[in-house]
């Protein structure tokens, strides 16, 4: 008897291994990430917002709560966007891929924050954007 409760155990295990590499295999491969963003996944994580006002460190928190649940922070940090359009859009992505993660309301402050730090941190760079869009 108790060889026939190994056995069927034993072999329960095999069928659920079995199912679960196929599963494995069948699961659609994610694509390749762009360069582009494998470069800004690795670069700086956090920004140094002790100059910054009050209100924008609170939202530099939010932003880094938000942004770190589905990828890793450095990707809004180091992507070249500066203008609003630019923000605008990316947010609404991200709203249409986490479903439900972040309110309208949280957006809105996040965008706060990205438009005030595109303007100090990449001044430079938000600068020739602006003229080239004129």
């Amino acid at each position: 008897m108790p060889r026939r409760i190994v056995a069927t155990c034993l072999l329960l295990i095999t069928f659920a291994s079995t199912a679960t590499l196929l599963r494995a295999q069948q699961a659609p491969a994610q694509p390749p990430l762009d360069p582009r963003v494998a470069q800004w996944d690795a670069g700086p994580q956090k920004i140094d917002v002790s100059k910054y006002p009050a209100a924008m460190k609170d939202r530099y928190k939010q932003f880094a709560d938000l942004c770190g649940r589905c990828h890793p922070l450095g990707r809004a940090i180091n992507v070249d966007f500066v203008l609003p359009d630019d923000w605008e859009r990316y947010i609404k992505r991200m709203m249409r891929r986490a479903k439900g993660v972040i309110t309208p309301e949280e957006a809105a402050q996040v965008y706060e924050f990205l438009i005030y730090d595109s303007r100090v941190r990449k001044s430079d760079l938000y600068e020739q954007r602006m003229a080239a869009a004129k």
